[in-house]
């Protein structure tokens, strides 16, 4: 067992156990049959991870490491927000007739932004400033443009679940974090798959 296995049994069991169950409310997400994906939420979970020690890879359930790995350099490398471009079709359902996502992920890590160095986009921005400014504060990818407003949220084809990425140069050693939500749920227990709190999938 792995550390992220370790780490994702506690998280899992501290929201099953502490967590807010949105039963009581409308939700957005739907299973296939229609009925509504309730979820029990915590806010405020944090996971630390040593690269140095491990990676953390789960090994509980099966893990799909080439599209997840595709999925990332679609996102980070591509800068794209159309299905087209990515192998998987993990997000497939959110996507519109022409294959895009909306003004998300990948596309506003893909906007331009003008800095007295030059034109960057963020990602290339935190590339520059890693090789030129190691000692800067500034690494750090909000997913949401300065300069090219976002459709409103409930607009989006997409809601981004993972929001905001910083990167620190503590040399030798990178450090970095990331924002996000998903982590902080679990789908009730769907008895169509006997999949308890959604662990098993």
């Amino acid at each position: 067992m792995s550390y992220a296995d370790e780490v994702f049994i506690a998280n899992c069991k501290d929201i099953l156990e502490n967590g807010t169950w949105d039963t009581d409310y409308n939700v957005r997400p739907h299973w296939e049959d229609g009925t509504p994906a309730h979820t029990i939420k915590k806010f405020g979970i944090v996971n630390r991870y040593d690269l140095s020690k491990e990676f953390p890879a789960m090994t509980l359930r099966k893990t799909f490491i080439k599209s997840a790995t595709d999925e990332l350099l679609w996102i980070w490398q591509k800068k794209s927000n159309n299905v087209n471009d990515f192998k998987g079709h993990v997000w497939d359902a959110w996507a519109n007739e022409d294959g895009s996502i909306g003004k998300a992920y990948g596309y506003q890590l893909g906007v331009k932004h003008h800095y007295p160095e030059g034109d960057f986009d963020q990602v290339d921005r935190v590339l520059y400033d890693l090789k030129h400014n190691p000692l800067t504060d500034k690494y750090i990818c909000p997913r949401r443009p300065e300069r090219d407003e976002p459709l409103p949220l409930r607009l989006q084809h997409d809601f981004q679940c993972h929001w905001q990425e910083a990167q620190r140069d503590t040399q030798p050693a990178l450090a970095g974090y990331a924002h996000g939500k998903q982590l902080e749920r679990l789908p009730i227990c769907d008895a169509r798959s006997h999949d308890s709190a959604g662990l098993g999938t």
